[in-house]
């Protein structure tokens, strides 16, 4: 005899679908877009546009560097390390003491490629971050030549303007472009000094060292005060009797007193 087939309940049916529309959705919005590849050569004339070479990625989004082979780009082959550096170290084209190298164009038989995928977390320890409404960019300090590939300031980004602006999470046009949005991995801070503090910040700063200064000092003379004060001798415990001194000084009897000593004798010779 055939077993019957029983069919799921409509509700669970009808969850199951809602969780893979769900997922297919989310999974639609975290792949985001691939953005157009930045070909890292002199022919590229994007580094030379007006403004600079700048993009608006949003999280989720793909962007390839490629650094073409020996012939690729239509000339000879470049040597460049890309870098990603904050605000300051983009304007002076130098790098940090620490950098974060992002691709070494150092193979002239074959393309080399980078692909970055803006996400706000990562799960790999060594992975990118990215915040939105931050702007991050991309420098080489390389002069295109093998001697120069290590150079740390100036060389390409300089003399070729070969940097790129990664303005993340904004659209052209924006308000938040137009105000300008913190430069992010700050590796050091800008040249000049910075803006001088809110004065009614000051203002309490002062107030509230002038009132730990007081305490300290209450503080301090307490501590002496106790130190010197008057020792109390213990109180008697209720129920047993005082202690009394065993002879006043103005009644003690004379017998306690030691005799007086006999007066000197003299004779007459």
């Amino acid at each position: 005899m055939p077993e019957a087939v029983v069919a799921p309940p409509a509700s669970v049916g009808m969850a199951g679908r809602c969780a893979a529309l769900l997922v297919a959705v989310l999974g639609a919005g975290a792949a985001g877009l691939s953005l157009e590849p930045v070909v890292w050569h002199t022919g590229n004339r994007r580094f030379l546009a007006a403004g600079g070479y700048v993009l608006y990625p949003q999280i989720g989004d793909r962007l390839d560097l490629v650094c073409p082979g020996a012939g690729g780009a239509g000339g000879g082959y470049e040597y460049y390390k890309l870098y990603l550096v904050g605000g300051a170290q983009a304007r002076r084209c130098q790098v940090p003491p620490a950098p974060t190298l992002l691709l070494t164009c150092d193979r002239p038989q074959r393309d080399v490629r980078f692909t970055i995928k803006f996400q706000e977390f990562s799960p790999n320890l060594w992975g990118h971050e990215f915040r939105r409404l931050h702007d991050y960019y991309i420098i080489t300090t390389s002069d295109g030549t093998p001697e120069g590939l290590e150079n740390r300031q100036g060389g390409a980004c300089l003399t070729r303007a070969m940097r790129v602006t990664l303005r993340v999470g904004q659209r052209p046009g924006s308000a938040t472009e137009q105000e300008g949005a913190g430069p992010a991995n700050q590796t050091s801070p800008p040249p000049g000094p910075g803006p001088p503090p809110p004065r009614g910040r000051a203002v309490a700063g002062g107030a509230g060292g002038g009132a730990a200064a007081l305490l300290a000092l209450a503080g301090a003379g307490g501590a002496l005060w106790w130190r010197r004060r008057p020792r109390r001798p213990p109180k008697t415990p209720r129920g047993l009797p005082r202690p009394r001194p065993a002879c006043p000084a103005p009644a003690c009897p004379l017998r306690d007193l030691p005799p007086p000593a006999a007066p000197p004798a003299y004779y007459k010779v």
